[in-house]
């Protein structure tokens, strides 16, 4: 198993941010345990993201409570409750201190007896405990903190996810530093420089010719980007004659190209701008680079 490979792929990052499926996640639970180059990448991938988030955490308004509290204004409310209170007492002490006068008419049994005031309407006053408001106002405050933990656990995850990004970025480039580096060493690899002409004398690339299979690579170190409707074309030089070894794809930069098998005896290889898709020989006044094989 290509274990460089499965790192690079970023399922590590995704698994520590809880984006893998079920199956996912136990295949990388079971390769860490398989590899130790695999469990000591995804503890590095989880501090620097634990470290990341406490880094960037926001904590709530220190004001947030009081503002909160007062807005809810407990005294004048517990205020207001003693008062209506003391009122209900006042009231029931002057009824009972109150004379009672009684006048006794004669009842006439022959005509229907009338109740006055049956359908008057009785004011029934429902005093609401101060529990009962705390627990409203304890409600309204964990709805408050629950919408601002969501808030700001939503932007953890943005940066999170930015920071995977710039990660996943990383790894790509040390891929392609990597390459470079198995490129220069090998043996099998003849190193070709192309060093700018004076059409861009700024210009850089390197060539890797292997000889036994006739295979280029290609590494752009500093080319000025092709203008509209133009596209970079590479030639090998054999007997003296110009082999087309392909069109250079025009993101670049950062990558190892491979291009078009050349012929047995390449003695130089060369860089023109041409029109997009290639022409069938080079146009040697737009001819950026070149370089000898030694």
């Amino acid at each position: 198993m290509n274990i460089q490979a499965y790192i690079e792929s970023g399922i590590l990052e995704e698994y520590v941010l809880g984006t893998v499926s079920p199956q996912e996640k136990q295949e990388v639970e079971c390769m860490s345990h398989i590899y130790p180059e695999i469990k000591e990448e995804l503890l590095r991938t989880e501090s620097a993201l634990e470290e990341y988030a406490l880094k960037y955490q926001t904590p709530p308004p220190a004001s947030l409570k009081e503002s909160l509290f007062a807005k809810m204004n407990f005294d004048a409310a517990q205020e207001a409750e003693n008062t209506n209170i003391e009122e209900q007492k006042t009231d029931n002490t002057d009824s009972a201190s109150a004379p009672v006068i009684s006048t006794l008419q004669p009842v006439n049994t022959d005509e229907p007896r009338v109740i006055d005031n049956v359908f008057n309407n009785v004011e029934t006053r429902v005093v609401t405990p101060t529990w009962a408001k705390l627990a409203v106002a304890a409600s309204v405050l964990l709805a408050i903190l629950a919408g601002w933990s969501v808030t700001e656990m939503s932007g953890i995850k943005k940066s999170n996810v930015a920071m995977s990004k710039r990660m996943d970025a990383m790894q790509q480039e040390m891929g392609y530093s990597q390459s470079l580096a198995n490129l220069y060493r090998n043996p099998e690899y003849k190193t070709v420089r192309l060093a700018g002409l004076e059409k861009s004398p700024q210009s850089s690339v390197a060539a890797f010719w292997h000889q036994a299979t006739n295979a280029v690579l290609l590494d752009v170190q500093n080319l000025p980007k092709p203008p509209a409707g133009k596209q970079y074309q590479l030639w090998s030089i054999v007997d003296g004659k110009p082999v087309d070894n392909g069109m250079l794809d025009p993101e670049f930069s950062g990558r190892v190209l491979t291009m078009k098998n050349t012929k047995p005896g390449a003695q130089a290889f060369a860089i023109t701008l041409e029109k997009e898709g290639g022409v069938p020989s080079p146009t040697m006044e737009e001819m950026y680079v070149m370089g000898k094989v030694g």
